[in-house]
């Protein structure tokens, strides 16, 4: 008999597609099925225009509601959900959902951070997270520092936690950045170009647009052939759109994937994110470009996968950051190497989380 693996989400957005797919793959293959149930997005998400579905996808009816400074969702989950052999759900406090999962005794796995990196968090909040995951029959985290969290601060079992990583599809994306790098006209290359960075992801108030302008602003007084490549959409787009009309040096791409994004990146050396770093990180790995930030205090968990001079923390000052930004570029050049996050990588863990699940 076929087993049934329902993950509720808040929406799916396009990169977690080719994740979803081999899922799917990894579970039909061991004889269980995947449905993934999600609302739609609201608010900075709908304006990132990245929604997206799959076979495995059916929408929810949503109800939101204001609590305080938070909103919260009301899910209403059909039968599949309590029929389900195992539920995958969010890690979150405000879960309604998982709680009343939990609270019935469903086989719940809970899918997430495990400890605030993207924001201040808080002692409430923190015990309400740990009370919902000792409940769980399994936690999955994105990185080590987050299991390890779960762990040491919120008492949970070892045995009961894994960190199973993060990723979009670098292996399409790394294919894509030979097959661009072998085909690029001459003048694309480092060595018969300026210099330039790459911005890939939400174009908002978490990514330190106006930061980015004006280093930009520094970068070109200092080398004025310099050029910014913004990959991406969202609620602050217009005001790189708004800029790059005055300064044609700043190209605006929209939402690009696999090839045509590889045909952007080598026009640049480094990525610009002196904001929250997440899964562009993994992003820069199958790129091969360094990615050049600052001490900010939210960054996601996926900045932990980059190593040695793939990472570069530059001064909080824009000025200084433009300067030391294309030094770095002409002192520090990153390898590439092979043992990058992967959607596939990531799939397999999930499924091993599952059947250890269904086996208890």
């Amino acid at each position: 008999m076929t087993a049934s693996i329902v993950f509720t989400q808040p929406y799916v957005p396009r990169y977690r597609v080719p994740l979803f797919d081999a899922l799917a793959k990894e579970l039909a293959a061991r004889d269980m099925s995947l449905t993934v149930l999600s609302g739609r997005p609201e608010g900075e998400q709908a304006r990132r225009k990245d929604q997206a579905t799959g076979p495995w996808h059916r929408e929810l009816p949503v109800c939101r509601v204001s609590v305080g400074h938070r909103r919260i969702e009301l899910r209403q989950l059909p039968q599949i959900v309590h029929d389900a052999d195992v539920i995958v759900s969010e890690l979150s406090a405000l879960n309604l959902e998982a709680w009343r999962l939990a609270v019935r005794g469903r086989p719940l796995v809970l899918w997430g951070h495990g400890k605030s990196y993207t924001s201040k968090g808080g002692w409430l909040s923190d015990r309400l997270e740990w009370s919902l995951a000792r409940r769980a029959a399994h936690v999955m985290t994105y990185a080590p520092s987050g299991a390890r969290f779960l762990v040491d601060e919120g008492g949970l079992d070892k045995s009961r936690v894994t960190a199973i990583g993060n990723s979009t599809d670098t292996a399409t994306l790394r294919r894509a950045h030979r097959e661009a790098v072998n085909e690029a006209p001459k003048e694309s290359l480092r060595a018969s170009r300026p210099p330039g960075a790459l911005f890939v992801g939400g174009i908002d108030s978490t990514k330190r647009i106006d930061f980015i302008l004006e280093a930009f602003a520094h970068a070109v007084a200092l080398e004025p052939g310099f050029r910014l490549h913004v990959v991406g959409d969202g609620p602050m787009a217009n005001v790189i759109d708004d800029y790059s009309t005055r300064d044609p040096r700043i190209v605006r791409y929209g939402d690009l994937r696999g090839r045509q994004l590889a045909d952007v990146a080598v026009l640049a050396d480094a990525v610009w994110m002196p904001g929250r770093v997440g899964l562009v990180a993994v992003d820069a790995l199958a790129l091969g470009l360094p990615v050049h930030t600052t001490n900010f205090e939210f960054h996601a968990p996926e900045i932990e996968f980059l190593r040695g001079p793939e990472l570069v923390v530059l001064p909080d000052r824009p000025v200084d950051f433009a300067r030391l930004s294309l030094e770095s570029i002409e002192t520090s050049p990153v390898s590439l190497r092979d043992d990058i996050p992967s959607v596939q990588n990531v799939a397999t863990s999930m499924r091993l989380v599952i059947e250890r699940v269904l086996g208890q």
